[in-house]
């Protein structure tokens, strides 16, 4: 991150929103425009990113941090993981690598102001193709699993665990999805697009670029939206998984309960669960 670029504050959603669009317009093509996107669903109030998780997952990063620890970020929608990590260290020297598939979150990291202490650095990289051996400390992981394909976890997991050091924690975020009705694919992206821009052009919030073109982006990105990870509905099928990816897994904690209404009117109930694993 160079002080040429840094500008933004990682709070000011509505500056991030439109840096996502300027980079996105560039960088958006194997993520069908979600990190595009993701920055004007947060800035409108439809994801609050980690929200109520930090509760319980700000101690047990931090115990696991110590002065000058290598932090990996495996898969980063925004800065609001990286400015995280910063906060839960409270002054605490960081050397933090942000890795992402996609180059439009990266590009919005290297806008920030630079954090006093902290050595942040980004990586464009399929984590399927992680090629790190005993290089982190700790690595963080949040709502990964249900933007990588089911037949590439196991493969990301073992990458993830091969860079971990020796003696390193992974701190891993995952929430499972549970629906008493499940919405046919088709039927739901559709609604889910209509939704979502319906609530986007009412929110108030200043837009980076005319309704009608965030509207054709919210439809674009709908197509290539994976539906939830049906098959890890459980901590323990979650908890497997990692172990699949070599991981011990020495801790569960259940956070946040929610329940919402999908685009076509089923209830859905979502739990996050954490994995302190080595």
């Amino acid at each position: 991150m160079t002080n040429k670029a840094a500008r933004l504050s990682p709070d000011d959603l509505v500056g991030l929103a439109q840096a996502a669009w300027r980079h996105g317009e560039r960088h958006c093509v194997d993520c069908g425009g979600y990190h595009q996107a993701w920055g004007i669903l947060r800035a409108a109030g439809l994801h609050g990113g980690l929200g109520a998780d930090e509760t319980d997952l700000a101690p047990r990063l931090a115990a696991a941090l110590s002065p000058g620890a290598r932090v990996l970020v495996a898969g980063s929608a925004d800065p609001g993981i990286l400015d995280f990590v910063v906060r839960t260290a409270a002054g605490t020297p960081l050397d933090i690598l942000v890795a992402d598939l996609c180059a439009t979150p990266l590009s919005v990291i290297g806008d920030l102001k630079p954090y006093p202490g902290m050595t942040v650095r980004t990586q464009q990289v399929d984590l399927a193709e992680l090629d790190h051996l005993d290089s982190w400390d700790v690595i963080v992981s949040h709502s990964m699993l249900p933007h990588v394909p089911a037949e590439l976890r196991i493969e990301v997991l073992k990458r993830l665990r091969r860079a971990l050091a020796p003696r390193g924690r992974l701190v891993f975020v995952a929430r499972t999805f549970q629906a008493a009705v499940r919405d046919s694919a088709a039927e739901e992206k559709a609604a889910w697009a209509q939704q979502t821009f319906s609530r986007v052009a009412s929110s108030g919030i200043p837009m980076p670029a005319s309704l009608a073109e965030i509207e054709a982006l919210i439809h674009r990105y709908s197509v290539k939206r994976r539906a939830p990870p049906w098959d890890l509905a459980t901590p323990e099928a979650i908890a497997d998984l990692l172990t699949l990816g070599d991981f011990e897994v020495m801790e569960i904690v259940k956070m946040a309960d929610r329940t919402h209404e999908t685009a076509v009117g089923q209830a859905r109930a979502k739990e996050s669960y954490l994995f302190i694993a080595r």
